[in-house]
Order: structure tokens, then C-alpha cells, then sequence
């Protein structure tokens, strides 16, 4: 933390990092705002360009449209010209938060319609805003302002498969199962890792096996992404569909992962002989030295901002609620 921030009577930075040598309720969570679409707008009568433009200002549906593309355009009317402006504002993922958690987990049943859910609510205490935005990726990142009402913030509930660190050279495999074991995917959401390397990173593979078939799911690197310096990396698992699109932010930067191929569906792999999740695979675009820590595929919680307190100086209180929690021994029965 800069020295220009002022700390107040409670020092939470500090606070956090004595807290997290004696208790797992200080965690690291990731970040996330959904993407802002560009809305539809509309000038011309039945998408006819060649036709005389509608009178008075363009007509705004309020529909958002699936594109995050910088647009613009102008149209004069009496009163002069009115611009309609977007701005490209892709979903936000960051990491690197610590936070304190109360309770760390809290889980509640609710008897719906179309069967159980797990639901749950905590408080998290924060940093001031302040301090926030001195931190990587948050101070660069600059669609990023303050918190805000229905942003999310991800959390490893629970660290299903842990490989150990690793300190090698070029591409690199991670087996999960091995042998005779043969671990299932239905417990798993994401994978969070941090690496290094001098090399670009180009595509991120989880390998298992559906019905003794292979199937993969692969996020590939559009943009170059070449993390000289500790780069975390966290991408889901779940719910994917071919050409799916997600930004990991290296220095402010959003860079784009796309999923192709994806025949991979870790509810599918209950863990027998025939369906197992089997092994990870990083590739790099050379040979060069690679460090990879903290790799984690995980079962994650998602917790959506209910409620914010800032307490200037000090801290911040926010309120959250559960917004996913399918339970586990269901994923397991009905893949």
C-alpha cells in the first residue's frame, strides 16, 4: 500500500495479513463485473438504410445488444445533433483482493419448484476504497471506479484438486488422475493458477474422459499474453459453449480467452473408469522457463454485492448473498 493512503485507526491491509496467519476467513477473492452491452438503437425505419431517417432523436429500445464494440453515431434534428456513444466496457476480472469473510461459509436449503438449492449470506470488511484502487489491475484497470450493487466476488469454497508447484521448462502437463484413480469433475466450477514465463501463454486444456472418449475443454489465448511477471489466471469450467469469450487482466489489460473446443462437461464425470477428469495441459509458445504456483480446480462460491458501507478511511462493510449453490450430491445423481 502507497504511502499517500491514509490508513485511519484500523489498518486493514495490515489487519488482513496478521489475520490470515491464524485464520482461513481471510481470503483471496477474485473480482467480477458483468459485461455492459452496447444498447439497440435504431434511425431508419425497418433496418432500411437507404430509407429517410425517423424524425427526432434515434429511437433506444433499452434492449442490451451481445456486443461490447466501441460505437457511436450522430443524427441531426431540429434541435441540433444528438450522439449516441458507447464505450467497449467487457466483463471485469480481477484478483488479488483479500478480504474478511464472516461467516466463511454459510449455507441454507430452499425448497423450490424445480427442486433444492443451496443459498446462503456473509459479510465481507475490505479495505477502504482507497486502498483498493492502489492495487494491481484495480489501479489500471479503467473501467473500474468504486463497488458497486450486484458485482460478484469468487471464492475457493472448496479446493478439490491442489497440484503442487512447479518450476520447469516449455509445456507442461498436470496429471489429476493417475493409475487406478479416477477422479470426477461434477465437484469442480473453475481453475486459478499463477504463472511466469518469458513465453506467451497460448491455451489452457482440461483433458478427461466421457464414456472412455476423450474430451477437452480449451481456453485459448486471442490476445498475446506474455506474463514476465506473476499473472493469476482464473477461468471457469462449467456452463461453456464453443466461441465463449473471458478476460483475464494483466496490467489493467483485458486479454481474451476463447473456449474452442469444448466437449468437455465435468458434470458428466462422476469419477469410474470411463469418466474421470485425467489431466491439465499449459502450452507456452517456446521452450523457455515456466513457474507455476497455486494451481487450484476448485468448487467455487459466488457471492453477489447486496450491500455497501464505506467507512472512508477505515474499511468497508458489504453484505452479500449466495447467488449459485447447486448441491453436489445432485450434480453427482443427474450430470
Amino acid at each position: 500500500m502507497v504511502s499517500t493512503v491514509k490508513t485511519g485507526s484500523v489498518n486493514m491491509p495490515k489487519l488482513l495479513r496478521q489475520m490470515s496467519h491464524r485464520t482461513n476467513n481471510v481470503r483471496e477473492v477474485i473480482f467480477q463485473r458483468d459485461a455492459i452491452y452496447d444498447k439497440d438503437f435504431a434511425k431508419f425505419r425497418k433496418d432500411d438504410d437507404s430509407a429517410a431517417e425517423l424524425s427526432g432523436p434515434p429511437v433506444n429500445f433499452g434492449y442490451e445488444s451481445n456486443s461490447t464494440t466501441t460505437a457511436s453515431f450522430s443524427k441531426t434534428q431540429d434541435s441540433g445533433s444528438i450522439t449516441h456513444k458507447y464505450i467497449s466496457t467487457p466483463e471485469l476480472t480481477i484478483g488479488g483482493l483479500k478480504v474478511l469473510q464472516m461467516p466463511i461459509i454459510s449455507r441454507s436449503g430452499t425448497l423450490e419448484r424445480t427442486g433444492a438449492r443451496i443459498s446462503g449470506e456473509c459479510k465481507f470488511y475490505t479495505p477502504s476504497l482507497a486502498s483498493i484502487r492502489q492495487l494491481d489491475n484495480f489501479s489500471e484497470t479503467k473501467q473500474f471506479d468504486e463497488f458497486e450493487a450486484y458485482d460478484k466476488f469468487i471464492d475457493i469454497e472448496r479446493a478439490v484438486y491442489t497440484p503442487s508447484d512447479i518450476s520447469s521448462t516449455g509445456n507442461q502437463t498436470i496429471y489429476i488422475s493417475e493409475g487406478s484413480t479416477y477422479n470426477p469433475g461434477y465437484e469442480v466450477d473453475r481453475i486459478r493458477f499463477k504463472i511466469k514465463t518469458a513465453d506467451n501463454l497460448e491455451s489452457i486444456t482440461l483433458n478427461g474422459q466421457e464414456g472412455g472418449s476423450g474430451v477437452a475443454l480449451r481456453w485459448e489465448a486471442i490476445d498475446t499474453c506474455t506474463p514476465t511477471d506473476w499473472l493469476l489466471i482464473d477461468l471457469p469450467l462449467r456452463d461453456i459453449t464453443d466461441s465463449d469469450t473471458k478476460e483475464v487482466y494483466q496490467n489493467g489489460t483485458g486479454l481474451t480467452f476463447k473456449a474452442d473446443p469444448v466437449t468437455l462437461d465435468v458434470d458428466k464425470l462422476y469419477g469410474d473408469n470411463n469418466n474421470y477428469l485425467s489431466y491439465l495441459q499449459i502450452a507456452t509458445s517456446s521452450s523457455s522457463a515456466i513457474e507455476l504456483k497455486e494451481i487450484n480446480i476448485y468448487k467455487s462460491a459466488e457471492w453477489s454485492l447486496k450491500s455497501i458501507k464505506d467507512y472512508r478511511d477505515e474499511y468497508m462493510q458489504i453484505e452479500a448473498v449466495r447467488i449459485r449453490g447447486d448441491r453436489t450430491s445432485r450434480r453427482r445423481t443427474y450430470g
